[in-house]
């Protein structure tokens, strides 16, 4: 087993910008990644810096590109937003890739809606895994896959430390997690978001419990939906990476010069069974 270690990234909408900070403060220390597990944002950053997409042009779109814009309505009532257009914009930032040619190896975790369990992708393409797990109840339609009704793997795993164990490394989990602060609601993407926050505090307690380290950016006071707070997101993420060095220096070895260490791809099935 390659040294480095495992990161949980976990979900919080725009405040998983946090996780961009985090991975360049690894970078620049040379930490090996033995691999990443991602819940919805979570989700996204894991695939796209996991296909290769660069740090730099990835913290650049965050605080430059107009999301708004992806947000293409839905007529079928299961959702406000159809995610085709989130859909096709990730399908170029992944570059077409599968599972198998992601570097170090991405697991991404969304919720089966019909049986209530997790459903952790590890095989396939990645954009619709993704696409998958950001589908926040309400706001995204659910995504469609193998006979399965999916939505965001936050309702059951908003910072996926248990999963990510199964990768047999030490697990460093990131926590964008919500702070319940009296700021009021400003349209539908707030009122969604802020539910499935308070749903999941309590399992997210749990669930970092978990892990060897916990790395808590403190975006906590920032919405779901607050993607215009993408720079403040990002510097909370250095320097709460910054802050846990030591203890990070410590966790992986630090016995490589290369920042991804790559594991052999995974055959196991998709469906997580705790």
């Amino acid at each position: 087993m390659p040294a480095g270690i495992v990161l949980a990234l976990g979900g919080g909408g725009a405040r998983g910008f946090a996780h961009l900070g985090v991975l360049e403060v690894l970078a620049a220390n040379r930490i090996p990644v033995a691999g990443m597990v991602g819940t919805s944002m979570g989700a996204v950053v894991a695939a796209l810096v996991g296909a290769g997409t660069p740090l730099d042009y990835l913290e650049k779109l965050a605080t430059a590109f107009p999301w708004a814009e992806l947000l293409d309505l839905n007529l079928s009532g299961l959702g406000l937003v159809g995610g085709d257009k989130i859909l096709a914009v990730l399908e170029l930032l992944c570059k077409g890739k599968s599972f198998a040619e992601l570097t170090p190896p991405v697991w991404v975790v969304a919720t089966d809606l019909d049986r209530g369990v997790p459903v952790v992708f590890k095989e396939g393409k990645v954009a619709p895994a993704v696409r998958a797990s950001i589908s926040v109840p309400g706001v995204f339609a659910p995504f469609r896959w193998e006979g399965r009704t999916l939505v965001d793997g936050g309702v059951l795993a908003g910072v996926p430390v248990d999963i990510a164990r199964q990768m047999g490394r030490p697990v460093v989990a990131v926590d964008v997690g919500f702070e319940f602060v009296r700021r009021r609601v400003r349209h539908f993407l707030d009122v969604a978001f802020k539910v499935i926050n308070i749903m999941g505090s309590e399992l997210d307690r749990r669930q970092t419990a978990l892990a060897d380290l916990v790395i808590r950016p403190a975006v906590g006071h920032i919405g779901s939906a607050q993607f215009e707070a993408a720079a403040e997101c990002l510097a909370a993420g250095r320097r709460a990476a910054e802050e846990a060095l030591p203890s990070l220096l410590a966790l992986a070895g630090k016995t490589g010069p290369e920042f991804f260490t790559s594991l052999p791809p995974t055959t196991s099935r998709n469906v997580y069974k705790p």
